[in-house]
């Protein structure tokens, strides 16, 4: 009998046990379903980051924005802005193809990648991330910080003044327009806001995108246009009566965006773009798409 009541208190302590460790198990945590319906892929670290559809990085862009982004004669997608996300997406392990890029609004882009229902999980469009205190773009950025989170900078900007120089050949600099001269700037850009505090004797004339700009310009519409730097010298090449004919520095840097709850993300692009900064890689794209500018002091040739 002894014998029998030890064997039955051993059988009671081993279910106990088990009874213990399946109590365990349903504590452990249950990962979290992605925002929009989208799905979790690993990243360096072992974190997991959210992408809108498995194994490809999708992109909200404003296009056409040549040269960050904009389609060649034959179709395809390119621009520095592309070969630099594809770049970060080829390190991650990602597809990104021209079906993975979205034109959306400018307007509306970063509410749209803070949405929970996003279509895009970053955002790449000349973004202007970065800027110096107290500088009139400053404010702006602050705000975007609040929606959205930015990689590393990933581009210098500069601002410029383009000018028919047939029509006006005396307009050398801002300093030069007429009083009340109509100038084109892009609507809800950091060119825009500076056009605002400091070209202040002047009509601006808010154009939703950028080509339209230079050919308003072109057609006598608008006396100038004040606009990104790079985007300017694009839009004027093989039009010889448009110049710039004033850089503007404002200490601004691109980045791209990220949505707040996708940490891991912005973690992975960062690591990527230090690979691509050391190895050469973005030398590479940076002079394909600006040989005349001097490299950034954060890449290596």
């Amino acid at each position: 009998m002894r014998s029998d009541g030890r064997w039955l208190r051993l059988l009671a302590a081993l279910t106990m046990v088990l009874l213990i460790a399946a109590a365990c198990g349903e504590d452990e945590p249950v990962a979290t379903p992605p925002a929009g319906g989208g799905t979790e892929t690993e990243a360096a670290g072992n974190a997991e980051f959210t992408l809108v559809e498995e194994g490809h990085l999708t992109v909200g862009s404003d296009i056409p924005y040549p040269p960050f982004e904009f389609n060649e004669d034959a179709g395809a997608l390119v621009g520095f802005d592309v070969d630099l996300v594809r770049a970060i997406a080829e390190r991650l392990g990602l597809e990104n193809t021209d079906d993975d890029w979205l034109s959306v609004n400018f307007d509306t882009i970063f509410t749209q990648l803070q949405s929970k229902s996003r279509k895009f999980d970053i955002i790449a469009a000349a973004v202007t991330a970065y800027a110096p205190p107290g500088s009139p773009a400053e404010e702006v950025v602050n705000a975007r910080k609040t929606r959205v989170d930015f990689t590393d900078p990933v581009y210098p900007s500069l601002q410029s003044l383009t000018v028919d120089t047939t029509a006006n050949s005396d307009i050398k600099s801002v300093d030069d327009l007429p009083d009340g001269a109509r100038v084109a700037v892009q609507r809800a850009t950091t060119g825009a806001f500076y056009a605002e505090e400091n070209l202040t004797n002047v009509e601006l004339v808010q154009f939703p995108q950028a080509p339209p700009m230079y050919q308003a310009l072109q057609a006598g519409q608008v006396v100038a246009v004040f606009n990104d730097l790079p985007v300017s010298l694009e839009a004027i090449e093989g039009r010889d009566q448009l110049q710039v004919v004033e850089q503007v520095e404002t200490g601004e840097e691109y980045a791209f965006a990220v949505a707040k709850d996708n940490p891991a993300l912005l973690q992975a692009m960062n690591e990527a773009l230090t690979e691509i900064f050391e190895d050469g890689t973005y030398a590479e794209i940076f002079k394909k798409y600006f040989p005349d500018q001097e490299l950034p002091p954060y890449a290596s040739e």
